[in-house]
C-alpha cells in the first residue's frame, strides 16, 4: 500500500464507523435512547452527546492545539435531558462532522505527527 492511499482509508473507514453506530441507532425505539440498565449506566443519549463532545474536543485543530478545549463543558454530557430523537441525530452528526472536516485537511505527512490531549503527546495516528 502507497502513502497515498492511506487516507483515503483512514476515511472511510471512519464513515464506515458513523453508518454502523447509525443502523444501530435507527433500531432503537425513542425510549431505548433513555434506557439505563442501573444507575452507575449510561443512556445511550449520554453517550451520543459524551461521544459528540468528545469528537469536537479531540478533532478541532487537533493538530495545532490541545485535545481537551478549555470551553468543553464534559460534566453537562452526562447530563440527562429531554433531547427528541432527531436532537440526538442531529448532535451525532455534528460530532462526526469534526472528525470529518479533520481529516478531509490532511496531508499524507500529517499521520506522522503527534498530537496532544491534556498535555500528553500521542501519535496521530
Amino acid at each position: 500500500m502507497s502513502q497515498s492511499e492511506i487516507l483515503p482509508i483512514l476515511i472511510g473507514e471512519f464513515a464506515r464507523y458513523k453508518q454502523v453506530g447509525e443502523k444501530v441507532l435507527e433500531q432503537l425505539d425513542d425510549a431505548d435512547f433513555l434506557y439505563r440498565p442501573d444507575n452507575e449506566s449510561n443512556s445511550i443519549a449520554v453517550i451520543i452527546k459524551h461521544m459528540a463532545g468528545n469528537m469536537r474536543s479531540r478533532w478541532t485543530d487537533f493538530l495545532t492545539s490541545d485535545g481537551e478545549k478549555p470551553d468543553r463543558q464534559r460534566d453537562s454530557e452526562f447530563v440527562e435531558d429531554d433531547m427528541t430523537r432527531e436532537r440526538l441525530f442531529e448532535v451525532w452528526d455534528a460530532g462526526w462532522q469534526h472528525v470529518f472536516d479533520a481529516l478531509e485537511t490532511l496531508e499524507e505527512l500529517d499521520l506522522l505527527r503527534p498530537v496532544s490531549i491534556r498535555g500528553e503527546s500521542y501519535p496521530a495516528f
